[in-house]
């Protein structure tokens, strides 16, 4: 029995909790259904200088220039369908589909610089987010189909060393934590005790860097889409190694996590710092027979994957990224979880301060808050009648030069008041601060040649450098905008919640085209943002009317009620509207 076994069954006297069997068979069939999607992207031409490459933009479109390492991650899908018999497949032994897993392992390994590493956005650009996605996803279809390549594990210990000397500018914890995954899959397949220290060390590092709230950082602050990417590694580790402080970091780091799932399975948003809705369930799944978080957690998204709820992640560079944790969620699927998943006396709200997040999870009603984003919220309300929802991404301002300037940027420093009632739940949550210019950057065939120009004659020496300059362009620019924001959250008597938004010009120069609250944006660029989601059915509210207004007296108040009579309810979770009134 592991260490968290043993821990779970002492404490709960080998009790336990029953999940429901019948929503299992949602994690295979989700996925499933892409299969045949995945093989339409893999060069299949056995006699083509590409055969194996899996971005359809440059063997079949050839709009590309290069191939992304990104997309060889398909392997790990392919191989796992063909290993094992998932409920309603075909799959299972098919010649095809183990003939495309050794193409693509096979073309990484052609496609690589000599030193081992991937591409990704540009060429020469040895991303490492791309080089640890698809070696840790090759070398665990590499070992499902038990495969005997010399030269392939040649490829793998050679790109496994790469990572294991090469670091990134900019922390973003999940790409170490697959760092630590791909360098103990590849040590343990290629026998190589150098890349399992590696592996154990990295894994080190990434629980010394959990916030005392429960988080790992990425770009700065909380993202709890990306924290599940994390915990999905570390807890497919922790069934291998044995690191002091993992257990813990895995049990605050599930702890943090609920607070950010909705009661219709939803979770994240655009009040993270990176805004993602990732949700990587097979590390909750390996959590689940000791943590009731994660089961629930695992619970709350298979039922919005069976009413068809759920984030969809449908274009062709994001879609496989989730495929094969589905199926190994499928494939590892706890039948129970500890008999403590009800606690009668659990706390129902909580203030991350670190991550500028509050989070109020009530039975009826549901609420976000990020102070380090503006004010960014969701909300929802549940009832015998059905659910309504509400999601509001900030305030978005137009000049009349053009520009357009966002309240959401993800800023620790922004100014924020809480007013606790004497019962100790919120009564008033208030932020302040400016808005920031967005920068809506877009290729060009001029940009596209001097960035590959540089891209190449920097080369080697030059890569972390580039990278820094392209993520302070598109990713960390944060220019103060003449216009500022300070929006309250107030809770009514009847336990509804009011938002006030108070909006103000700083410059007397500035004078205003239009203005809406956004219901779905991601301004800074994230890779992993702007998805389907059930929230884009909520259009964004036109604020038009308040322009003639705020441009003549440089202020204005608006004031929104979050009531259920204002919002239209639904049996699954639909966005809602909100009244309005101008002060």
């Amino acid at each position: 029995m592991n260490r968290l076994a043993t821990a779970s069954a002492a404490s709960n006297r080998d009790e336990s909790r029953r999940r429901d069997a019948a929503l299992r068979t949602h994690y295979a069939t989700t996925a499933l259904g892409a299969i045949p999607r995945v093989l339409a992207a893999v060069d299949r031409n056995m006699f083509g200088p590409s055969y194996g490459c899996c971005d359809r933009e440059y063997w079949h479109y050839r709009t590309a220039a290069f191939p992304s390492e990104m997309y060889q991650e398909a392997a790990l899908p392919l191989a796992l369908a063909y290993r094992y018999d998932f409920p309603g497949s075909t799959w299972q032994g098919e010649p095809r589909l183990a003939e495309a897993v050794a193409a693509i392992l096979r073309y990484s390994a052609k496609s690589a610089h000599a030193d081992g590493s991937g591409d990704d956005y540009y060429p020469h650009e040895r991303a490492l987010g791309a080089t640890v996605f698809s070696l840790q996803a090759g070398v665990d279809a590499y070992r499902l189909l038990e495969l005997n390549d010399a030269e392939l594990l040649k490829f793998f210990r050679r790109r496994a060393h790469w990572i294991a000397r090469h670091d990134e500018s900019g922390r973003l914890t999940n790409h170490h934590a697959l760092a630590a995954l791909a360098l103990w899959r590849t040590g343990v397949v290629c026998d190589d005790r150098v890349l399992r220290q590696a592996a154990v060390d990295c894994v080190r590092r990434v629980v010394s860097w959990q916030s005392s709230e429960g988080w790992w950082p990425e770009y700065g602050g909380a993202d709890p889409g990306y924290q599940t990417v994390t915990i999905d590694c570390l807890a497919k580790l922790r069934t291998e190694i044995d690191v002091p402080g993992l257990d813990e970091a895995l049990r605050c780091g599930v702890e943090f996590c609920r607070w950010f799932q909705t009661s219709q399975g939803d979770y994240g948003g655009e009040y993270g710092s990176r805004g993602t809705r990732h949700f990587y369930a097979h590390g909750m799944e390996l959590l689940a027979p000791h943590f009731p978080h994660a089961a629930r957690l695992a619970d709350g998204y298979l039922r919005s994957l069976a009413d068809d709820s759920a984030t969809r992640w449908d274009d062709d560079r994001m879609y496989v990224h989730r495929l094969g944790n589905l199926l190994e969620a499928y494939r590892d699927w706890s039948p129970t979880t500890s008999a403590c998943a009800e606690v009668p006396d659990e706390p129902r709200e909580r203030f991350f301060a670190g991550a500028g997040l509050y989070a109020i999870q009530e039975p009826e009603r549901q609420l976000i808050v990020s102070t380090a984003r503006g004010g960014s919220f969701c909300y929802a309300h549940v009832d015998g009648a059905g659910t309504t929802a509400i999601q509001d991404a900030g305030l978005v301002v137009q000049f009349i030069d053009g520009h357009t300037a966002v309240s959401q940027t993800h800023d620790l420093q922004r100014q924020f008041d809480l007013l606790i009632s004497p019962n100790g739940s919120l009564a008033e949550l208030t932020t302040t601060g400016p808005l920031h210019f967005a920068r809506f950057e877009r290729a060009t065939p001029l940009k596209q040649a001097v960035l590959h120009f540089l891209a190449g004659a920097l080369g080697r020496p030059g890569r972390t450098l580039l990278r820094r300059l392209l993520q302070r362009r598109v990713i960390r620019a944060q220019r103060a905008a003449p216009v500022a924001l300070e929006r309250s959250f107030r809770r009514m008597p009847d336990g509804e919640w009011q938002v006030i938004d108070v909006i103000c010009l700083t410059s007397a120069r500035a004078k205003v085209r239009g203005m809406a609250f956004a219901s779905d944006l991601q301004a800074a660029y994230t890779a992993a943002t702007n998805v389907y989601h059930e929230g884009l059915r909520q259009p964004w509210q036109d604020l038009s009317e308040h322009v003639e207004r705020l441009n003549r007296l440089r202020r204005v108040e608006i004031v929104r009620n979050l009531a259920v009579s204002a919002l239209p309810r639904t049996v699954r979770p639909r966005p809602g509207t909100v009244s309005c009134e101008s002060v």
